[in-house]
């Protein structure tokens, strides 16, 4: 691994400075020659478009980049996959896609496309993948930094959920607990206890007898709502191993990958509807032996496979074997009618952040390529871009 990449130079695009980012390169940097570090999204909106190409050719060119290594939102559109095609084979482009669960079909699988290699949180995806001959690997990675620890406290909470409780069908499951006599508490927005401050979260881990994890998708937007069979996807979380990492209990909601971070009975457990949530938080409720048992198992294996010191090494090096093996033989670049016009979607949005700090030529050369696939495009994206741009701008006046 090291072999490959020591002597390497990488550009890594990231598309917002919160979310984990930048930060979520830092672990990285002992392991490259050099990591160069630029928001695409704040690039595009400021430079245009054709700019933004033009920086990060410039960046390759003259810091002799060897990697390009591209996080990108499914939001996110300013770069498009034709212009990531473009730039092989004078660099190795790798895709770093971390909710394939829920946008592999609407985008990922589309920019996939340019990549050398693709990272993915996601073991069931490689199939999918693999079917289309882009090597993929996986790189279930804890959190930057790890903020999570063990705290020295009493169990005083039986049951609890940390996160957003408007996402579907968590009040639904902590109801059918309250309503069973259970006492179960939800911190977060949408709660009652309302938002938890990030430097409490580990303390209410560890005082709560059981942690919950749910793994349903968000509500649908414009981004995936023409893939309607998304709402049956459950998706592999990181939340268990935050729990676990703690030294606390994880009780989660069922996951297809769930078997390749914990032994489902040994080190973690989960559930498919409210019935056998409540069957459940009874039986490790009244059994704290075997609950604390499973806590500790699932903490050590996260401690031996799912922090920096094992995810990284093992990231790269199964980078570093596909990167050093003869590149296979190019294709050309397939989009389909629906990610066009998510891409016009996009740009429009795109177009408006730019009028508003003041770059109307940026807009202008934006606008005019909206165009490039077509009017029949331009018309499907044009006014639900419009409408998001016009929303947003009355959610922040109102």
């Amino acid at each position: 691994m090291q072999n490959y990449f020591k002597d390497k130079n990488v550009l890594a695009l990231y598309p917002a400075e919160d979310s984990g980012f930048p930060m979520r390169f830092d672990p990285f940097r002992p392991y490259f020659k050099s990591l160069r570090l630029l928001n695409y999204a704040r690039t595009s909106h400021t430079l245009g478009i054709r700019g933004a190409e033009s920086e990060i050719r410039r960046l390759i060119a003259e810091e002799k980049i060897d990697i390009l290594l591209c996080c990108p939102f499914a939001s996110d559109y300013q770069l498009s996959v034709e212009f990531f095609a473009s730039l092989r084979p004078s660099v190795k482009i790798i895709f770093w896609f971390f909710d394939d669960p829920i946008h592999f079909e609407s985008y990922n699988r589309y920019y996939a496309q340019a990549a050398d290699a693709v990272i993915t949180t996601d073991h069931c995806v490689m199939s999918a993948y693999r079917r289309l001959e882009i090597p993929a690997v996986v790189c279930m990675d804890l959190t930057a930094g790890n903020k999570y620890f063990p705290v020295a406290v009493e169990k005083d909470i039986d049951v609890s959920f940390i996160g957003d409780m408007r996402k579907r069908g968590r009040q639904e499951y902590l109801d059918y607990l309250l309503k069973a006599g259970v006492d179960a508490r939800a911190y977060g927005r949408g709660s009652a206890n309302g938002y938890l401050p990030a430097g409490k979260i580990s303390e209410y881990f560890c005082r709560s007898r059981i942690n919950l994890n749910f793994s349903q998708i968000g509500t649908l937007d414009w981004k995936n709502s023409d893939e309607p069979l998304l709402n049956r996807v459950r998706q592999n979380t990181g939340r268990p191993r935050e729990v676990a990492i703690t030294g606390a209990f994880c009780l989660t909601e069922y996951s297809p990958s769930l078997d390749k971070m914990f032994v489902p009975g040994e080190e973690t457990d989960f559930f498919r509807t409210p019935e056998e949530l409540l069957e459940k938080v009874r039986f490790y409720l009244a059994n704290p032996g075997k609950r604390e048992a499973m806590a500790r198992a699932a903490q050590a294996r996260t401690q031996k496979d799912h922090l920096e010191s094992a995810y990284i090494p093992r990231t790269l090096g199964a980078l570093g074997d596909i990167l050093a093996a003869p590149a296979p033989g190019s294709w050309p670049v397939y989009l389909s009618f629906a990610f066009k016009a998510r891409e016009v979607n996009s740009r429009t949005f795109s177009m408006f952040v730019m009028l508003k700090l003041l770059r109307p030529l940026a807009a202008l050369e934006t606008f005019l390529l909206l165009f490039r696939h077509g009017p029949l495009a331009f018309l499907s994206g044009f006014p639900r871009g419009l409408a998001r741009a016009a929303r947003t701008a009355l959610s922040r006046t109102g």
